[in-house]
């Protein structure tokens, strides 16, 4: 039997690997802008085409390379960064694996222009397909430019399922303002389709915070830092009332490298949890400093996920951290005693313990309106029972005293809406159908073959989807209600695009939305009959509707604009519904082409015939 086990060539290989290192244009991005950062540059300038499918070039002033190292640089497994295994466990580079220009040049065309201080020409080489076309001497500025055209040109399957422009341009986007958070000392720009989306100069973290993101965050965030043996903790956390409804700026550091590490996320998220409402998500910019040793960063190709020796530890101080920064620096309604704020020690953990948790002292004889501070030291209560019997005796009281004050008619008028309606209908309309709500979630109809149980959330989420889709589709602007002060409504750029994209949708709902500046809109009127309460809470709402509409279920877009509005502005569980609202729902669903299917598949309605009822006993 002969031999069938062969040596791979390079070029194959590299295409192979490429599938792990190179999964999109985002992944070029991220592999160019590290090296231009190792490199030691002060100025980086991004310039893409299409979205990176067309070109990618990155330019930047730093140390640049010679004509050897310009041609051994995409050889696989070549790199600066280390010499032996041990190495790994103390980098402080971006890089270190040597994989990323050999990937590069194996799927697209690469030109590379370098020069170091020292040389008085630089080099340029051309490359394609991993092979060498051309490497000459040429005049060029000290530092590094890349330029990667046709991506996949070589792995066609690879191109085809590389989404639109618009999901491939929020990749790179991204890609290029995690860089741009960790290194504020270095100034960014970048460029796509000729159009200057960011300059950013030098500055300091907070600044380029605020020039990323749009001047709103000089007031939302508040300063964190922490210093132990173990973790260093820096950054920044917005306020409470900053938190949002749709998953946005959330960035986790670990020595200068983005990461993503549930496990912390939620000690920040856990720290926040009583402060922000239900289903809303922070906001923070936080940095960790560790010792390289105690970080393993080769688990992934990405490096996007680390292991850490001792992530309980850090995520008892991560914790801590959050809360001492809230407790010091939210400017909320509760009083706070700054004179007995006192710093976390985190200096004397023993290896292999557990760090306790930090409980919060409350002095009980304080008060902010007072002009003497208490004398005595905040104290425990010796028993939180007795004092939790007391405070049930005195909320009995005071529910005593106003059952005692509450008119007759009024409770008779409450208690009307949970009646069965017959008695109601049959004096003012014999023809209409007895119906009544239960359980603040159905609708109950009675028929003459029996009942009729209606889902009030689908069944509200059905009409408002055909009445939106419906007024789309006649390309006519629904009426507008004005608002006395037109609202500035702000958004992370991935958000900003996805308004602008389906702007004109929103229009046709009755929306006056026009935009003003980069990641910011200006709202002037909404739909006839929409609240006009915390618009940019019904925004972030619809667009994380949006979003998820985009993951799990296939609409085009009129029809996710559609459901997306029907499901924010939709009647909800648990919602008590007055008898007119009741009659409507029912009226307008039996309307319906579809009255039995909510917009994502879900039954709305169940009839119950004798028989069945009958069944049940």
């Amino acid at each position: 039997m002969s031999d069938i086990i062969h040596i791979l060539p390079d070029s194959v290989a590299n295409q192979i690997a490429a599938g792990e290192v190179i999964q999109r244009p985002a992944s070029v991005v991220k592999e160019l802008l590290e090296n231009a950062v190792d490199a030691k540059a002060t100025s980086i300038d991004l310039i893409i085409k299409d979205s990176g499918k067309t070109l990618i070039k990155v330019n930047d002033n730093g140390i640049g390379m010679s004509d050897t190292d310009a041609r051994l640089c995409f050889e696989r497994h070549a790199t600066s960064k280390i010499a032996s295994a041990d190495d790994i466990f103390s980098l402080k580079t971006k890089g270190f694996r040597g994989e990323a220009l050999a990937s590069i040049a194996a799927i697209a065309h690469v030109e590379l222009k370098t020069r170091n201080e020292s040389a008085a020409i630089g080099t340029h080489i051309i490359l394609q397909g991993s092979q060498c076309q051309e490497q000459s001497p040429c005049q060029c500025e000290k530092g590094t430019s890349f330029a990667v055209k046709n991506l996949f040109y070589n792995v066609p399957a690879r191109r085809n399922f590389l989404k639109s422009d618009a999901v491939e341009y929020n990749h790179i986007r991204e890609e290029f303002i995690r860089l741009a958070l960790v290194h504020p000392e270095i100034a960014f720009s970048l460029h796509h389709n000729d159009k200057n989306e960011y300059k950013l100069p030098k500055s300091a973290l907070k600044q380029r915070i605020i020039n990323v993101f749009g001047n709103t965050y000089n007031e939302r965030l508040l300063p964190l830092n922490q210093e132990s043996e173990l973790v260093n903790i820096s950054g920044f956390i917005g306020k409470p009332e900053a938190a949002r409804k749709t998953r946005g700026e959330q960035y986790l550091f670990v020595n200068q490298r983005y990461i993503k590490h549930p496990y912390f996320n939620h000690a920040i998220g856990n720290a926040m949890e009583e402060l922000i409402p239900a289903n809303h998500f922070p906001t923070y910019f936080v940095y960790l400093e560790v010792d390289p040793a105690q970080i393993d960063i080769n688990i992934h190709p990405t490096k996007t996920e680390v292991k850490f020796k001792e992530e309980k530890f850090i995520y008892s101080i991560l914790r801590a951290s959050v809360k001492q920064s809230l407790g010091n620096f939210n400017l909320g309604s509760q009083q706070i005693d700054f004179d007995n704020v006192s710093p976390i020690d985190f200096s004397y953990i023993a290896s292999g313990g557990t760090p306790k948790e930090p409980k919060i002292f409350v002095d009980p004889n304080y008060n902010p309106f007072s002009s003497s501070k208490p004398t005595s030291a905040p104290i425990m209560p010796s028993s939180p029972f007795k004092n939790k019997k007391q405070n049930n005796e005195a909320w009995t009281k005071i529910y005593e005293s106003i059952k005692e004050n509450i008119p007759e008619e009024a409770i008779a008028h409450a208690q009307q809406s949970q009646l069965p309606l017959e008695e109601e209908n049959k004096e003012n309309d014999n023809n209409n159908l007895p119906m009544f709500q239960t359980l603040n979630t159905y609708i109950i109809v009675h028929v003459k073959s029996g009942f009729i149980i209606i889902n009030q959330e689908a069944a509200s989420e059905r009409i408002l989807y055909d009445k939106f889709m419906r007024q789309m589709e006649s390309k006519q602007a629904a009426d507008v209600q004005k608002l006395l002060f037109p609202e500035t409504l702000n958004f992370s750029p991935q958000d900003a695009d996805i308004i602008a994209n389906i702007q004109h949708d929103f229009i046709l709902l009755g929306f006056d939305i026009e935009i003003f500046g980069k990641n910011t809109f200006i709202l002037n009127g909404i739909p006839v009959g929409m609240k006009e309460t915390n618009v940019q809470h019904l925004m972030e709402q619809l667009l994380e509707s949006y979003k998820n509409n985009l993951i799990s279920i296939r609409l085009s877009r009129k029809s996710n604009v559609a459901y997306s509005m029907a499901k924010t502005l939709s009647v909800k569980k648990g919602q008590a519904l007055l008898a007119e609202e009741i009659n409507e729902i029912v009226k307008q669903l039996f309307m319906s082409e579809s009255p039995e299917i909510s917009p994502c598949g879900e039954k709305i309605c169940k009839i119950l015939n004798e028989k069945e009822i009958a069944n049940l006993f």
